[in-house]
């Protein structure tokens, strides 16, 4: 017989102990048969762990819950050769650049994004592939013993002298396990090179285990602030983190420091960048002083958006400097390779029927022009904002928009409604790494509209299919109008699914 001795910390022990182990046992030796168990699985981590500061915890170093993960795993990322891009804006774009690239040039390249636009898999690319089903299960199964021993360590610690490592350690977060699975898919499949995305760029971030022959820093602007700080100076703090120290002489070279291409703009970000380069002996190349958009002048590239330019710059000018660690690309690559890039959600504009996959629009003979970018943060959507005026001026313009809840609406809203003849405030029902319900309400969303005293036309849909099918109507009955979805890469990637893409 159990007793308390009448104290309150032995009951909630006793209580812990019991619900970890129902889950550890619940989990142990569990073997994933389908690819739908996989994911429902997977989601029993979102939220286990967010990213938040703990510099007031003396000694405690979150990344040691990847780094005990990936040891139970044989340490997969010790295996590849990787490049690690992280920033505010961009980063996504110019990771797909650089691994298409070195893929056109003939390299096995792995690639993992963050957030995925539609499907899980597509965190998991080799060669612009995203990885089967069958594997994605496979690849899990193999983490799920690490996962649960994790577990158990967790419900032993709890309440004991080694209360504290629970604490450091804990269980893996859903981003974590991803990552975990991405290094050791791309160990087993022994890629040339890993060219992988931040989740959220800083020290803490699962990513920033890696030892990376080359780190691209696009520019610093203000996102996540709750998590990396409220200035681009504190947010650059955190995002140098991915700078180490390097040296290297096993792979048929030898070379003793990393390479740093920065778009950085700020002279602030720039001077915390110089630093931490100095700090670890890596070399740095800063867009618009040792190398500009000149780079990519004789090429055509097909991904719209002024800004796509500075991203390529960047992506370039990383093949070119690979060529310092054995992978070198030439100049028809380089070509071929932007002028055949293709990355879903980024200034994609479908003129095609697809959207008369909608059951209710089937009947309808037309073709309009919809618009999808996930710009989400307020210096992406200016960004994208600034293009959509210049690549259509006189076009009408009905807007599908959708944001996280902790993002800047109020500030994002001040590009949007300039230039939108009608609004329809919708959300996304897509989980999000770290939330199972992470879009803001679309009634708050139309209060904003109009606390910002918009004279335009202002709706709101709840449910984003219905909300893209009344654009396309209102686009029926508007001349010369396109329909644009933005706010958010999980609502694009919601009506890319609906639309079949």
């Amino acid at each position: 017989m159990v007793r308390f001795h009448g104290c309150p910390h032995s009951i909630a022990k006793i209580l812990v102990l019991m619900y970890y182990q129902f889950h550890v046992k619940r989990w142990r030796n569990v073997k994933l048969k389908t690819y739908k168990e996989s994911l429902n699985y997977l989601e029993k981590f979102i939220s286990n762990i967010n990213f938040k500061r703990i510099e007031d915890n003396a000694g405690y170093d979150p990344l040691d819950r990847m780094r005990t993960l990936l040891g139970l795993l044989g340490n997969p990322e010790k295996k590849f050769k990787s490049v690690l891009v992280t920033g505010t804006a961009g980063k996504g774009s110019t990771a797909y650049l650089i691994s298409h690239i070195l893929k056109t040039a003939g390299y096995k390249v792995g690639l993992t994004i963050s957030p995925h636009l539609q499907k899980v898999n597509e965190r998991l690319q080799i060669n612009g592939k995203e990885i089967s089903d069958e594997k994605f299960v496979n690849i899990l199964n193999i983490v799920t013993p690490a996962i649960e021993k994790m577990f158990l360590d967790s419900a032993r610690a709890f309440g004991s002298e080694a209360q504290a490592r629970r604490d450091k350690i804990g269980a893996p977060s859903y981003f974590e396990i991803l990552i975990a699975m991405v290094f050791l898919y791309f160990a087993q499949e022994k890629v040339d090179l890993a060219v992988v995305e931040v989740g959220i760029e800083g020290k803490y971030d699962a990513t920033n285990v890696l030892n990376p022959l080359m780190v691209i820093l696009t520019n610093i602007s203000l996102d996540h602030t709750q998590i990396l700080g409220d200035t681009v100076e504190k947010i650059a703090k955190e995002a140098v983190q991915a700078i180490k120290q390097f040296s290297i002489f096993n792979f048929q070279f030898s070379i003793n420091n990393s390479v740093v291409i920065t778009g950085a703009k700020q002279q602030s970000v720039i001077k915390i960048v110089e630093e931490r380069c100095r700090e670890v002996g890596a070399k740095l190349l800063r867009l618009g002083k040792d190398f500009d958009e000149s780079v990519i002048k004789n090429f055509k590239l097909s991904l719209l958006g002024d800004y796509q330019k500075e991203n390529a710059s960047l992506a370039v000018e990383a093949v070119v400097q690979l060529k310092n660690f054995g992978l070198k690309v030439s100049e028809k690559d380089i070509r071929l390779a932007l002028k055949t890039a293709f990355f879903p959600g980024r200034f994609e504009i479908i003129r095609v029927n697809s959207v008369l996959r909608l059951a209710s629009l089937a009947q309808d003979k037309m073709s309009p022009t919809l618009i999808l970018d996930g710009a989400h943060n307020p210096a992406k959507m200016k960004a994208f904002i600034s293009s959509l005026k210049k690549l259509f001026p006189t076009e009408r313009k009905i807007f599908v928009i959708a944001f996280k809840k902790d993002k800047n609406i109020k500030e994002m809203l001040k590009s949007i409604l300039p230039v939108a003849d009608v609004v329809i405030a919708t959300r996304f029902s897509m989980a999000t790494d770290v939330s199972k319900n992470a879009s803001a309400e679309a009634d708050s969303i139309k209060y904003q509209v109009l606390s910002s005293k918009y004279g335009g036309q202002v709706f709101v849909e709840g449910n984003s299919k219905k909300a893209l099918e009344k654009a396309l109507k209102l686009n029926k009955e508007l001349k010369n109008s396109i329909v644009v979805v933005t706010g958010s890469l999980y609502l694009v990637g919601e009506i890319r699914s609906e639309l079949q893409l």
